[in-house]
């Protein structure tokens, strides 16, 4: 099983952030005034928001690629991916960064942004040799700094 943490980027980092910022703020207003009524909503938004900040993460294991954001999940399996592409995005989904892998299967695609990216695209070659990789200009892994 291999494991590989989501990327996180400067410009992902301040749109998180600000996001909780303004939903706590937002929470706060409303005990202020005694409003109650949204509350329960802001929160739970709230702990969506920071819980695919911290339970991002990509897993090779079984024959699958294990895709988790918090309280969503995908498992593809590795024989129906057909090409792992860069694809540079700000669009929602399980990725916290901008440079993203595109990972297209039978049945639609996702995009996913694991840190150590080098290693997970060998790791997912080796996992099922039929796979294209289109990659170009791949990124610094952390651990080769």
């Amino acid at each position: 099983m291999h494991k590989y943490k989501s990327d996180k980027d400067p410009i992902f980092f301040i749109l998180h952030w600000a996001t909780v910022l303004v939903l706590l703020i937002l929470v706060w207003m409303a005990l202020s005034a005694g409003s109650l009524l949204f509350i329960p909503v802001w929160l739970l938004i709230l702990m969506f928001i920071v819980s695919t900040w911290y339970l991002t993460r990509y897993e090779i294991q079984g024959g699958h690629l294990l895709i988790r954001s918090g309280p969503l999940n995908w498992k593809i399996p590795i024989d129906r991916i057909e090409t792992v592409r860069r694809k540079r995005s700000l669009s929602s989904g399980p990725a916290h960064a901008r440079d993203r892998l595109e990972i297209v299967y039978a049945g639609g695609s996702v995009l996913i942004s694991p840190e150590k990216e080098q290693q997970f695209l060998s790791d997912i070659k080796s996992a099922n040799r039929k796979i294209k990789v289109d990659v170009p200009i791949v990124k610094k892994d952390p651990a080769s700094k």
